[in-house]
């Protein structure tokens, strides 16, 4: 009977021509199938085995079917979750056994997305459009570690006399030309966050903004963003220098701090723009010429008199170097930032979707699951980060970490 209210909803018009004894109509979806009658009022397909031995009816005359209608829908998906939530073509060759479904491939891809089980074990996270930089990534034409961010990274273990401590780096870098300023500290606590930001003052200027992650330490010295690309890159530069350089060794803290430096170096010399391969061409721009002036830490080759003591100029001459380099960041460095990547439209979270959080320190099958209680659009009302309701409290997380499993519905027309 449940096949029978199917094939009334999906082939009225069929079922009434072949009753009385007239041809399908040829724009019909199944008129190619030349479709019957059988004893139970059940259209099926006129095929040429009919007269195969030992294969059951339904396998000989499949009853043709619409992937459209609902109770086909849940027919897929029965055998689905009978198969073990298996792979497509599986589920497919045993509903050939006995049934013609209209669109089979894609009804089962899309009854397939609908599971919750393979979604949260299949399920691929939300990559929204890519933001637009902060203007602090662009505020060309100021002194260096203007606008800083902020990170930690380490334990690093040293010995000191007979015994081993653990040692932290915290990593300083320019927003605009990308330089770097490590520092050595002892410990997380914020108390040692605030030493060494009076030390990285000291030795760099005040800074007018800071940007760091929601770690408790830097909480504890001051309210905090979070989720910073153009650190976290930056740490992985500076943790392939050290690591080429300690090869597993404890080193001394008088070692260790003299090698943070040399890496400091080594990322403040690396080339901003393309490197040419034309020896008349200028050099690659690199952070170090606007810390140095030069792109390394060779001394200069120029040869001075006491002339150049006493010259009234030098300071415009400094300054014109300066304008020099900014002009080169305008002109090679800020074009590569300009791409953004992938523009396809991505899903749209809201308040109330059930999400799934990725966590790459987990097994999948311990990921929270939670929902959506705020989203927080961003100026081009594109959702990047939301608050998630857990078992073990609500969490801000990137949307680029959810995976969406259930929607709340949709008003007609959103703000973001």
């Amino acid at each position: 009977m449940l096949f029978q209210g199917a094939q009334k909803d999906s082939f009225p018009e069929e079922l009434r021509a072949i009753q009385t004894m007239q041809p399908v109509p040829s724009n019909s979806r199944i008129a190619t199938l030349a479709p019957v009658l059988d004893g139970d009022g059940l259209l099926r397909v006129d095929t040429r085995t009919k007269s195969a031995p030992g294969v059951s009816e339904n396998a000989r005359s499949p009853i043709i079917l619409d992937g459209r209608n609902y109770s086909v829908r849940l027919l897929i998906l029965h055998q689905h979750i009978q198969s073990a939530h298996s792979f497509n073509e599986l589920i497919l060759n045993e509903l050939r056994q006995k049934f013609w479904i209209l669109r089979a491939r894609s009804t089962i891809r899309s009854v397939v997305n609908t599971c919750l089980q393979c979604r949260r074990w299949k399920g691929k996270t939300i990559n929204p459009k890519t933001g637009d930089l902060p203007s602090h990534r662009l505020d060309h034409h100021k002194r260096p570690f203007t606008h800083v961010g902020l990170d930690y990274f380490g334990p690093i273990i040293i010995t000191i006399h007979r015994r081993h401590e653990k040692r932290y780096v915290a990593l300083y870098t320019c927003l605009v030309t990308r330089a770097v300023h490590l520092e050595m500290v002892t410990s997380l606590s914020s108390d040692v966050v605030i030493m060494s930001l009076r030390r990285f003052i000291a030795r760099r200027g005040s800074p007018s903004t800071i940007h760091s992650d929601n770690g408790t330490n830097f909480v504890g010295a001051s309210p905090s963003p979070f989720m910073g690309g153009a650190w976290e890159r930056l740490i992985r530069t500076v943790k392939t220098a050290l690591r080429a350089c300690l090869n597993g060794k404890i080193l001394k803290e008088e070692t260790l701090t003299t090698l943070l430096l040399e890496a400091e170096a080594i990322v403040n010399a690396r080339p901003l723009t393309y490197v040419p391969s034309s020896l008349h061409a200028p050099e690659a721009l690199t952070p170090f010429h606007f810390i140095l002036g030069t792109s390394s830490t060779e001394p200069w080759t120029c040869s001075l008199t006491d002339a150049d003591l006493v010259r009234r100029c030098d300071w415009k001459r400094v300054l014109r170097l300066a304008d020099h380099f900014w002009a080169r960041w305008l002109r090679e460095y800020l074009p590569t930032l300009q791409p953004r990547g992938s523009n396809k439209e991505a899903l749209k979270v809201c308040e109330g979707d059930v999400v799934l959080i990725a966590d790459s320190t987990l097994p999948r099958g311990l990921w929270p699951l939670g929902r959506i209680v705020k989203v927080y659009p961003g100026q081009d009302g594109v959702v990047r980060v939301a608050d998630v309701f857990t078992k073990g409290g609500t969490l801000r997380r990137p949307v680029r970490k959810l995976i969406l499993l259930e929607t709340e519905p949709r008003p007609a027309a959103t703000s973001y």
